[in-house]
């Protein structure tokens, strides 16, 4: 059990808004698998860093922002609002996102969103 899981999870989602790709990635494991429900995961530290350039390359700044978060043991859950700015248009993205870790390194990451909201249809 980690006491600091919720620290880390806050300490990754303020990784977004600096843009360090690097950073981002330090927080996963090496098994890690990143699940935006509506899409199909992404499995293992490569697969999960081309998803994530795939966002960075369509928005000019990404900002997470913890609406609530809790803790129980290793799994953390928190409510965001993920800011996406992509050219002209400025996304406000509701997220709920769960996370599991072991060992201070995220393991699973699952985030529930409405798809339509994200391709500007919703």
């Amino acid at each position: 059990m980690s006491p600091k899981a919720g620290a880390i999870i806050r300490s990754f989602c303020e990784a977004w808004s600096n843009g360090d790709l690097d950073k981002i990635m330090g927080f996963f494991d090496e098994s890690a698998v990143y699940h935006n429900i509506p899409m199909e995961p992404a499995e293992g530290l490569e697969n999960i860093r081309t998803f994530i350039e795939g966002f960075f390359a369509m928005a000019t700044s990404i900002h997470f922002e913890i609406i609530h978060q809790v803790v129980e043991g290793d799994v953390v859950m928190n409510e965001r609002v993920d800011t996406l700015v992509m050219g002209e248009n400025t996304i406000e993205l509701p997220v709920a996102g769960i996370f599991e870790l072991a060992n201070g390194k995220i393991v699973k990451w699952r985030d529930y969103f409405d798809m339509g909201q994200l391709s500007g249809q919703g």
